[in-house]
């Protein structure tokens, strides 16, 4: 990793939230990891397990707008640690319920929590970036979701084997409170609005009208980057879903401890490469970077769906993580290019808006293509849609010349 080798991004403040969010993505990869695996325990069929999977990202999507300007009004801390507390009492739920109804209330908590910690998480941490280095210091913020990423999922299929998911939820819970102490040991009140204020601002809907036209007025461009993410999210959403059940009977029948390793394998490179993408970003061109990224995950999405030898899954693993990383990074920094003079924590809310809907529209397509043709086919129809987007790079009309 590549924390210590630069003074122009890296400060307390950053390094105390970034501290904050490795342990939530450790404890939280830890237990989106064996979502899948529960619910197929208890006898959930793939297109059940696609859609109770996409809940908790509908619930986000209610949450989003309103989560973003409260956050520009009221206090980013205090928010932050009610939605991580809110989300141990969400994951709890979920693994004591087993209807299908107990469950969609359970993951829609488990939604609202999410995205009550993410979205003033992600304006506060907007807020520390520098206009001349935002490539690079989303670079280190990818450095530490995939090191999150990696950590989490080997972590969990050693628990699952010799703890089972009673397990998964106390890791689960215990890395959830870390976060929460370190936030209110260490970071400071950034609104001091009272809440009946921060309340009034939401209550307009006329703020979320008025950011969705300043959205419009970034152009096609603009456009298409908040439809990269949405893709980006799908992906991220069908590889958490499908990939643990793609390693077990049905497809390569590999252990837990193997089927960890391999969504380790997705977030890997990340860990290593992420600040030199940054850098090279913000020298050679986002757009550039984002061409190659989505070119990179398409074509290997599509050999690795039609592979079953193990040395090459893992292979083509690393070579989609670096492709993701690559466009994750490009598609950030451009938006937040894009964005910056505006609010950051409305803004936020509307780019987490298209990332939830990433989030639920990947499970439940994909849902429905491994019900009807196999868990290999959702892979391949990844990889396709991700090669044909590319060409929409080419296109892309910026009028924001210096950008990109």
């Amino acid at each position: 990793m590549h924390l210590i080798k630069s003074k122009r991004v890296i400060n307390r403040k950053v390094l105390i939230i970034l501290l904050a969010t490795l342990v939530w993505l450790i404890a939280d990869n830890l237990l989106e990891f064996v979502f899948p695996t529960y619910l197929d325990s208890i006898n959930k069929s793939y297109m059940e397990i696609g859609f109770l999977l996409s809940i908790a990202s509908m619930a986000g999507i209610l949450i989003d707008l309103p989560m973003g300007t409260l956050s520009d009004h009221a206090s980013r801390r205090k928010l932050m640690t009610t939605g991580l507390l809110v989300s141990i009492i969400g994951g709890i739920l979920i693994f004591s319920l087993k209807g299908n109804l107990m469950l969609v209330f359970a993951f829609m908590v488990w939604g609202f929590s999410y995205q009550m910690w993410r979205v003033p998480r992600d304006a506060y941490y907007a807020s520390l970036t520098k206009k001349k280095h935002r490539a690079e210091s989303y670079g280190f913020d990818a450095e530490i979701k995939y090191l999150g990423q990696t950590i989490g999922p080997i972590i969990g299929g050693f628990v699952l084997l010799y703890a089972g998911f009673r397990g998964i939820v106390g890791f689960y819970s215990v890395g959830l409170m870390i976060s929460i102490i370190i936030l209110f040991l260490f970071i400071k009140d950034t609104n001091h609005s009272s809440l009946g204020s921060a309340m009034k601002s939401v209550s307009r809907l006329s703020g979320f009208v008025s950011e969705f036209k300043e959205f419009r007025s970034f152009g096609m461009f603009g456009v298409l980057l908040l439809l990269f993410s949405l893709m980006l999210t799908s992906w991220e959403q069908i590889l958490i879903t499908f990939q643990p059940l793609f390693y077990g009977p049905d497809v390569l029948d590999i252990s837990p401890k193997l089927g960890g390793l391999l969504l380790a394998f997705f977030s890997l490179p990340a860990i290593f490469i992420s600040y030199p993408v940054g850098r090279l970003a913000d020298s050679i061109g986002k757009k550039t970077t984002l061409l190659a990224g989505l070119m990179i995950m398409g074509t290997s999405l599509l050999i690795f769906s039609q592979t079953k030898n193990l040395y090459a899954v893992f292979g083509l693993a690393l070579l989609i993580s670096i492709g993701w990383i690559t466009s994750v990074i490009s598609v950030n920094s451009l938006i937040i290019d894009l964005s910056y003079k505006h609010k950051k924590g409305e803004i936020a809310g509307i780019w987490n808006l298209f990332m939830d809907i990433g989030f639920v529209v990947g499970p439940l397509i994909g849902g429905i293509i491994a019900e009807f043709t196999g868990i290999t086919n959702v892979f391949f129809a990844m990889g396709l849609a991700f090669l044909m987007s590319s060409f929409a790079v080419f296109f892309l009309k910026d009028k924001h010349r210096k950008i990109g």
